[in-house]
């Protein structure tokens, strides 16, 4: 059998197993995106329909005992009613069994009962849907998140390392391979050309209206054996950040370039990115010592 087959002499095998798209689906992004988008409906000043009270004694009208067959479908008794009610309505003669017309009228007010409370229902579920269409980036920023938990750290190549900060550990040789003038020991100039070191290892998000930063960088090869860890800006560096993490390979952005007030700010922000070991920089030229920062 497979099973004996995978087992080793002394008891014990080894699988491998292998899975694409897993917790990639719609059903686990609406997971995270509907209830959140429930929570800020039902928190909004706009309106208070969710904070509303149910209508009284629904539950005398509702649920699965109370279920009325359509007319089409329904008793042959309770169609004959329903005719009767509409000749009695429109003033035609006929026999009308008061019993079996009490009951129809019952059920056609218990039926009024239950569309109303469907209509109510459905208003205020489009409205939840309306506020979750509003919504859609930031449920994608925390699935993005997730994703960057639950990865691998990338294995960056050589060429990768050395326009990094980590090219302090490499070889003589392989520090300047393609950048004469980067030192992994130097900071971040105006005219230090930037970009992410990898594409989508890093995702910027807004948080307690602050810009924070994640990345998998530092992941552990253990499955969640190393939490994430977010590096936090004003959220006026949001620009200037979403600059650099969306620059990748074979493009580059110069420090000065990002959009920000000042050249001290976009230093900084950048050397953060870079001393975290996220961002490749080259220097083309030599150093613009115009400004320094501390």
């Amino acid at each position: 059998s497979k099973d004996s087959d995978a087992q080793g002499p002394g008891g014990h095998s080894l699988h491998l197993t292998v899975s694409a798209m897993q917790n990639w689906c719609w059903a686990d992004f609406l997971e995270i995106l509907i209830p959140e988008a429930l929570e800020a409906a039902a928190a909004s000043d706009k309106s208070i329909s969710l904070r509303e009270g149910l209508p009284r004694n629904f539950l005398s009208y509702m649920g699965t005992m109370h279920q009325l067959d359509d007319e089409d479908s329904g008793p042959e008794g309770l169609k004959q009613a329903l005719e009767a009610v509409a000749k009695a309505s429109s003033g035609e003669d006929g026999e009308v069994d008061e019993a079996v017309l009490a009951e129809a009228e019952a059920k056609q007010r218990i039926r009024a009962r239950q569309n109303h409370f469907k209509d109510e229902a459905k208003k205020r579920i489009m409205r939840v849907c309306k506020q979750a269409m509003s919504m859609l980036d930031d449920a994608c920023d925390q699935i993005g998140k997730r994703f960057l938990s639950d990865r691998l750290p990338p294995a960056l190549l050589e060429p990768e390392l050395s326009l990094t900060k980590a090219a302090s550990s490499l070889s003589t040789s392989s520090k300047t391979l393609g950048n004469p003038h980067h030192d992994p020991t130097k900071k971040i100039w105006p005219n230090t050309l930037c970009r992410l070191v990898r594409p989508n290892i890093a995702r910027l998000v807004i948080e307690d209206s602050k810009a924070v930063l994640y990345h998998c960088l530092d992941n552990s090869r253990v499955y969640h054996g190393t939490p994430l860890s977010p590096m936090e800006f004003e959220i006026d560096d949001a620009p200037a950040l979403e600059q650099l993490l969306t620059t990748v390979e074979p493009h580059w952005i110069m420090v000065k370039d990002l959009i920000h007030g000042d050249v001290e700010d976009k230093m900084e922000i950048a050397q953060a990115l870079y001393d975290e070991g996220i961002l490749a920089t080259i220097l083309a030229d030599a150093p613009d010592r115009s400004v320094q920062t501390g």
